[in-house]
């Protein structure tokens, strides 16, 4: 494919005939895909690469290409079918050249092998390094407290490095054997969250916004695009849900790059650019205000679909927690009928160690409390997140944004958890 320029005479020349003025009608750049017409039908306008509008004034389209999911159907309205000039409808591309819905993913595209092993050696370096740096934050607060217990006399300094030796050994041995078992549930967890992305994606493009599912023809074209009214109305509405689509799959890594490169070559002077609504303002400013709407709307799936891992979580922990507490309160009646009135002292004892049972209204007003609170919390994380990758684009575009997502993500986590 060839991208061509749409003053050149000569294309107009060999698509419309005769020399290039008021006969050639302007060439738009789009993307799109001849799924209900044939490869003859195309030849008959003298141009395969080319779609007439209704009627000769109206703008040409050139095909240029699609991704795997970014594929625009070329349609005809069912209404217009019998015109000799049927109209056909098409998506173009964005501002930056992508074609719409560059970025999304496979479904299954998180099992590819490379994809496989970045995901794993991440996992891992993030669970190590946490696991590191607890150690050494507990290890720095048990010898402070030693250090105390020597300053007021209770041990003796030989004593104290005794106990700190002590501490390391076990603590390090403890943490280094429950680490294979923490970086395994932290793989099933990212690939549970990453499958629940691809699911709300799913849903999202085939039954909420209706742009997946298009295969059959001007027909399926049709029943998503003719909403009702006019065509043009019928035609931005299928370019709004493409566009939603497009800004709910965008990768804030690529698109840092991409939207930093854009503003620096639209830049009239130096660190300045024409804003959206035609004030002046820095290229930062600017790059910080898109970056943040793409960051937030980016966000929404990956925040959403971790929430609802995390929701299911505490549901299970929950459960878990109350069929123990039943089991444990269903022995100790059994064993109270074994025993007989002769071993009231041991069953009042296990009375007491049970007293701070909660009855099930208690439990399920508890679960509502931490289930708000977590909600609560990851809705935080998800705008602070967005922010510090928008603040992190200035910095450096591309891994700026990626680190200036976990940094908000890891500073509302700590403030709230």
């Amino acid at each position: 494919w060839q991208l061509l320029d749409a003053s050149s005479c000569s294309i107009h020349q060999d698509n419309m005939g005769g020399s290039c003025g008021e006969r050639s009608p302007p060439l738009k750049i789009v993307l799109g895909a001849f799924n209900g017409s044939s490869p003859q039908s195309a030849k008959d306008d003298d141009a395969a690469t080319t779609v007439l509008g209704e009627n000769q004034s109206s703008p040409a389209t050139y095909i240029l290409g699609t991704s795997y999911f970014a594929t625009p159907r070329l349609g005809t309205s069912p209404s217009n079918s019998s015109s000799s000039s049927s109209r056909r409808f098409a998506l173009r591309l964005n501002k930056d050249g992508r074609v719409p819905m560059e970025d999304r993913k496979s479904p299954f595209g998180q099992f590819k092998s490379r994809s496989l092993v970045l995901s794993t050696v991440r996992v891992t370096a993030i669970n190590f390094s946490t696991t590191l740096s607890n150690f050494f934050s507990d290890q720095l607060n048990s010898e402070q407290r030693i250090e105390s217990m020597v300053d007021s006399g209770e041990l003796t300094p030989r004593e104290a490095d005794e106990m700190n030796e002590e501490w390391e050994n076990r603590e390090w041995q403890l943490r280094t054997d429950a680490l294979p078992k923490k970086i395994g549930w932290a793989l099933l967890r990212f690939h549970a969250c990453t499958a629940l992305m691809r699911f709300y994606e799913f849903i999202m493009a085939r039954y909420v916004l209706r742009v997946d599912g298009l295969e059959g023809g001007s027909t399926a074209a049709s029943a998503t695009i003719h909403s009702g009214g006019n065509n043009n109305s019928s035609i931005l509405s299928h370019e709004q849900a493409v566009t939603v689509m497009d800004k709910l799959t965008r990768d804030p890594f690529q698109a840092s790059l991409r939207t930093s490169q854009l503003l620096h070559n639209q830049e009239h002077a130096p660190g300045k650019v024409i804003s959206s609504d035609g004030t002046e303002t820095s290229t930062s400013r600017e790059l910080t205000e898109r970056m943040f709407s793409t960051c937030i709307w980016a966000n929404i799936i990956p925040f959403l679909a971790e929430l609802t891992v995390q929701q299911g979580v505490l549901i299970y922990g929950y459960g878990v927690y109350y069929n123990a507490k039943q089991k444990r309160r269903e022995s100790r009646k059994t064993k109270e009928e074994r025993n007989g009135e002769g071993k009231e002292d041991q069953c009042d004892e296990e009375d007491e160690k049970d007293e701070d049972d909660v009855s099930k209204s208690a439990y399920a007003l508890a679960l509502m409390f931490q289930s708000s609170r977590l909600t609560f919390s990851r809705s935080m994380s998800w705008i602070v997140a967005s922010a510090g990758g928008a603040v992190g684009s200035v910095i450096y575009p591309g891994w700026g944004t990626v680190f200036g997502n976990q940094i908000g993500d890891a500073v509302v986590g700590a403030l709230v958890d």
